[in-house]
């Protein structure tokens, strides 16, 4: 891959001073200095997961993501990653097949949970800064990313069925995941796909996919993104964020972007929404049967079980992490 790495780069106007190795999830990651100490991500787009969709790595799904980086930095103050275009002004290289696409390098620290008020603050400005350039964003046309829809939310409970009956987790898990899963499907059923509720959404906006520097919070890693209701996005980051400083996530985020009257009820089904699409590629890893198992059932005996029971847990549950 490091070979691959630095054919890639030779299609690019940098003149390269080091290639770091970064780590791998959906795509392999270098870090490229150039002679300018200029830093940048290279993305070698090869899946860890094998359950990972190849429709994630087509070349016009990844220059859809690389659109979406361009509409962020033209249209808005969100520092967010920058795209840069080869030698024929393109946005993905190819190399023997492999897919490859570059981006400014972001400077940033990374935090494993949200311990402060201010912090959370800072993500819900960030989160509602990024709807509302999607709310007022036109997408162009052929432009392909993933829809985050019921169909996606079936599919894990397919998957978790199986793990069910092979007796990774536990069955009576597999049940009580099953029945949250169809509550959400019904209520995402329900909802309007008209621009105040539904975009372009980030799908992993998790601590691992956002940085702070100088007191900003700073969205990374699209490979997620696509179609779907903006509250997903909340519902994925609230996984992380302790239930103290939700209300005040909230506060930030709505300053930048309307919430809907009953987004209390709707976020609780959008948590669950998504740790099960997460699901999907999470099932794929090598490792995953050591892990997720324990990840399963502490869901199933907390947020899912109140959920299940129509009670309320956004703000009070002890999550699942503790």
């Amino acid at each position: 891959m490091l070979a691959l790495a630095e054919a890639a780069l030779q299609q690019y106007r940098i003149e390269v001073a080091s290639i770091h190795f970064v780590g791998q999830s959906a795509s392999q990651v270098f870090k490229i200095v150039d002679t300018r100490n200029n830093s940048y991500s290279l993305r070698i787009h090869a899946a860890k997961s094998e359950t990972m969709d190849s429709d994630w790595t087509s070349p016009e799904t990844l220059r859809s993501e690389m659109i979406w980086l361009e509409a962020l930095s033209a249209g808005t103050d969100l520092t967010a990653p920058v795209p840069c275009r080869n030698h024929h002004s393109e946005l993905v290289t190819d190399v023997d097949g492999m897919k490859c696409t570059l981006i400014k390098w972001l400077e940033g620290e990374q935090q494993q949970f949200i311990t402060t008020v201010e912090d959370a603050g800072r993500i819900g400005e960030m989160i509602g800064k990024l709807h509302q350039r999607a709310f007022s964003w036109t997408v162009p046309e052929q432009f392909t990313r993933p829809v985050y829809d019921g169909k996606r939310i079936g599919q894990a409970l397919d998957k978790l069925h199986h793990w069910g009956k092979a007796g990774i987790i536990e069955r009576e898990n597999a049940e009580l995941l099953t029945v949250a899963g169809q509550l959400v499907m019904n209520m995402m059923n329900t909802l309007d796909t008209t621009p105040n509720y539904w975009g372009i959404i980030h799908a992993d906006l998790i601590p691992s996919n956002f940085i702070f520097y100088n007191q900003e919070c700073r969205p990374i890693d699209f490979g997620a993104c696509g179609f779907g209701y903006f509250l997903f996005d909340l519902g994925w980051t609230f996984s992380y964020i302790h239930p103290a400083y939700r209300e005040q996530l909230l506060k930030s985020y709505s300053g930048h972007f309307m919430l809907p009257p009953n987004h209390i009820e709707l976020l609780e089904g959008f948590y669950v929404a998504a740790q099960l699409e997460t699901m999907n590629f999470w099932i794929g890893l090598p490792d995953a049967k050591d892990w997720l198992p324990e990840h399963i059932q502490r869901l199933a005996s907390r947020e899912f079980k109140h959920y299940v029971n129509k009670e309320q847990f956004l703000f009070t549950c002890t999550p699942y992490w503790e």
